[in-house]
């Protein structure tokens, strides 16, 4: 009966491509978080911030921008998300969504040079355990 009503509504099941679509429009998401700690680096005293190695400094309207960029994000990923609601089911959507926070610690780490500490890791593992009982329940 449950497949009758995933059906009826025309919205598909789980597979790895619908997986990957989501994840690419939380990408986007997680994209306005790099660009407001951007914002929030560039806005510092001394103008001048670090991103890969590299040291930037004395960018005037810098803060500005990465602000925008932040919002170009948000756009796209409305758009994105909006089609995928459309054609996925909720739940599944909302808690694959909470991806969110992995890419954002990835991010953290591996652009910004953040720590790695263990309860982040514990809680990592939590959400993905999460999204993979959820996924799981849905084929």
């Amino acid at each position: 009966m449950e497949k009758d009503k995933t059906q009826k509504s025309g919205k598909k099941g789980i597979s790895l491509i619908s997986i990957i679509l989501i994840q690419a429009a939380v990408i986007v998401y997680t994209g306005s978080s790099v660009c407001n700690k951007l914002a929030g680096i560039a806005g510092n005293s001394s103008g001048s911030f670090e991103l890969l190695g590299h040291q930037f400094g004395g960018l005037f309207g810098m803060r500005l921008f990465w602000v925008f960029m932040a919002v170009v994000c948000l756009g796209i990923y409305a758009v994105i998300w909006q089609q995928i609601i459309k054609h996925f089911d909720l739940s599944i959507v909302y808690a694959n969504r909470a991806f969110a926070v992995c890419w954002t610690f990835l991010w953290g780490v591996l652009l910004f040079g953040e720590a790695v500490k263990p309860l982040n890791l514990v809680g990592i593992v939590i959400v993905l355990a999460g999204i993979l009982l959820v996924n799981s329940d849905a084929k």
